[in-house]
Order: C-alpha cells, then structure tokens, then sequence
C-alpha cells in the first residue's frame, strides 16, 4: 500500500475521540432534547387517567359443599361443575350488565358509556379448562380508572354472581326432585291399579270356588281321591281342565277359601299394600320432605349447615382481590425513562446533524 492510500485510508476512520468531542461540544442539543422529552412525558402523565388493576384466583370448591344435591341417587353437582359455571356466568355480559343496573353507584363510569366496551376493557377471565397438568384455576382481572374501588367492586360481582350460581343449582335440583315425585305418584298409581286389577281377579275366582266347594260340601281341604271314594271301594278320578297340574280351588273346602277371601276385601277397603308399593312410598315421602324443605329455605348441606359466604360455597377462594400498591397504567417508572433514553437519542441525532450542516456550509464556501 502507498503512503498516499495509507494516508486515505487514515482519513476515512473515524476517530472515537472525534467524536466524543463532537458530543461535548453539542452537550446542549443533547441536554434540550432531554429535557423536552422529560416534559413531553411529565404532560403525558399529567393528561393520562391512571388505571388500576386487581385480581380474583380460585379453584374448584371440595367435594363436600355439594352434598346437599347428592343426598338422593340420579342427581349431582360436581365441584368441577360449579366452577364452570360460576367462570361462564362471570365472563357474561348479560350478567355484568345486571349487577351494574344494580350496582351503578360503584363505578366510575360516563352517563352515556357503552356497557359492552367497559366489560370487554375492563375485565378478562382465564382458566375455566384444565392446564397440562390437569389443574384448574380461575384468573379474573379487573382494570378500573382512579376514583373507583375496584378490588371492592370484583368482589361484589363474584359474590353476586356466586349467589346466582348457587340458586340455579338450587333450583336445578329442586326441579328434579319434584319430577321424581310425579313420576313415583305415578308409579304407585298404577301398581295399586294393578293390584287391585289382581285383588278383584283373585276374589272372582275365590267366589266361584266357594260356590262350588258349597255345593259339594267340601268343608275342609280335600284331594280328590278323598272326595270320590265310594262306599264299593271304588274310586272316581277328577281330571284337572286346565291342565297345568295344579287342583281345582274348591278343593281347599270353603272355610279355607271364605277367610282368604276375607283377609283379601280386608286389605281392599284399608289399602292395597306390598313390598314394592311400600318402598315406592318410602321414596316418595323422602323426596316430598326435601321439597318441603327447600321450599322453606331449611335443606340442610343446601341452606343449612353450609358455608354463609356463597362465594366459599362455589369455589375455593385463593385470593380475594385487593386494591394494589399503584397503578398499572401509566407506569411512570417506565415511561420517564424511556423518555431519558429517548430525549438522548434525538440529542446525539440533533449534534450529528449540526455538525452536518455546519459542514455543509463550510464545503459550500469553500466551492464559492
């Protein structure tokens, strides 16, 4: 290489002390822009509304929270069934926009605000499903403006919703309980129907065997072999008609069948009753009490003897949500110092480009 490209090549490097010299003495650019940018950030925040943000955790409730709905087969509520819908519930809107009718005063909101817009801003759920290790646990966020209690407001929608929730399994219950009385009434109507069908097919046939035995004087159970020996030695045989081997009836002689048909007109006029009749009405009798019950509010393991926070009752509360220590938007933290970093890039920018155009200027005269 020749002395005169060394010499070029030297003159195309830039020196590092160049341009630390450069920056010192455009120091002002660097420092103005700083300084507007922590202004430009300082009017930000001034202007901007803080935003608050604060949480609700649970997971599904045990198992003995519900025992009230299992305490007869072909019904139950699963805990995992509870929180589902009590996360459904929470992320709906229908639901939200009944407890702010209700609840108005609580928030902070514009006379003309849209309710769908402050529920989808606002709020945000997560972990109605499983994760990969198969555990459940509900997030819900509420993000709320200054001026609003907003751990207080999370709180009283999902106790509002819980106690929602709680009715609806209430009633769920409530509902097939009663259908299983219509269906047991039902079912013991027609086995005494029946019953009684057979009772008075039963008492025909004993009447016409007692006419008989009568009229052949059979007073006391007979066979037949009894019944026809003649004074000769011998003997008549009485086929049975029906030929399923059995005797005819009136061979019990009827005494025996006057007072079976007694005991049988005794149980007609008090009550046809067997084995599954009387099991029927057990059934019955249990499932009318629990109706009785929870129309009076006193179903124990439903409005007795439970947990008085519904929401308790529902899931199993992790954490309550509560105010937090600051606010989550705008960070102030942040934004200043990405106005300081951002106010010293504009100013490095700004030197280069004086330096630029001082050149520029210098050049021009140079070629005048």
């Amino acid at each position: 290489m020749s002395s005169e490209d060394l010499q070029n090549h030297y003159d195309d490097e830039i020196d590092l002390r160049d341009l630390a010299l450069m920056l010192v003495e455009g120091w002002y650019w660097i420092v103005g822009a700083v300084v507007v940018a922590v202004v430009a950030a300082f009017a930000y925040l001034a202007v901007t509304t803080p935003t608050y943000e604060t949480r609700f955790r649970a997971v599904p409730a045990s198992s003995a929270n519900f025992s009230g709905f299992n305490l007869l087969s072909g019904f139950s509520i699963s805990p995992e069934e509870a929180y589902r819908a009590l996360g459904n519930r929470l992320s709906s809107f229908q639901n939200f926009e009944a407890f702010v009718n209700e609840n108005r005063e609580k928030f902070v909101l514009a006379e003309d605000a849209d309710l769908g817009r402050v529920f989808s801003g606002r709020f945000s759920i997560d972990g109605l499903g499983a994760d990969r290790n198969g555990q459940q646990v509900m997030n819900l966020t509420y993000t709320y403006p200054e001026g609003e209690e907003g751990a207080d407001v999370l709180n009283a929608y999902v106790r509002d919703t819980a106690i929602k929730v709680w009715s609806t399994l209430r009633s769920r219950f409530d509902d097939h309980n009663r259908a299983q009385i219509a269906r047991l009434i039902t079912d013991l109507q027609l086995k005494k129907e029946t019953m009684q069908r057979s009772r008075e097919d039963r008492l025909f046939t004993l009447e016409q065997a007692i006419t008989v035995a009568r009229n052949l004087g059979i007073e006391k159970p007979t066979t037949p072999q009894q019944f026809g020996r003649q004074p000769s030695g011998s003997e008549v045989i009485y086929a049975n008609i029906s030929g399923d081997g059995s005797l005819p009836l009136y061979f019990m002689g009827y005494q025996a069948l006057e007072a079976e048909l007694q005991v049988l007109e005794e149980n007609i006029r008090e009550g046809l009753s067997n084995y599954e009749i009387r099991e029927a009405e057990q059934q019955l009798e249990q499932r009318v009490r629990i109706a009785e019950l929870l129309a009076s509010g006193q179903l124990y393991g439903v409005d007795e003897g439970v947990e008085p926070n519904h929401t308790e009752r529902v899931v199993d509360v992790v954490e309550y949500a509560f105010p937090p220590a600051g606010p989550s938007e705008p960070r102030r933290a942040l934004i200043l110092a990405l106005s300081l970093v951002l106010g010293g890039m504009l100013g490095v920018m700004l030197v280069f480009l004086s330096r630029f155009a001082g050149s520029l200027r210098s050049y021009r005269k140079s070629k005048g």
